[in-house]
């Protein structure tokens, strides 16, 4: 099961500091972190940085990044301002 951090606005909208979740890949981890954490929605997580052991989805397989029981997924709220 990987280990996820949320930071950002994200991580005031869930208890926990970290999660662990079960997921074959970045998709099916968002879908299962929406439906554990209804603050969360599938909209806001998929506009989100997501980084496996500190490389970028972008630079992997984006959404369809493998994802395994030893990896460690971060997910950075975007920021906005003025």
């Amino acid at each position: 099961m990987a280990k996820i951090k949320l930071f950002g606005i994200l991580s005031t909208k869930v208890a926990l500091d970290e999660l662990i979740i079960e997921a074959d890949n970045i998709e099916e981890l968002l879908i299962k972190l929406s439906v554990m954490e209804s603050n969360l929605n599938m909209e806001e997580l998929k506009r989100s940085l997501i980084f496996v052991n500190n490389k970028n989805i972008i630079e992997l397989n984006m959404f369809k990044t493998k994802i395994g029981p030893n990896d460690n997924v971060s997910i950075l709220s975007p920021i906005a301002g003025g």
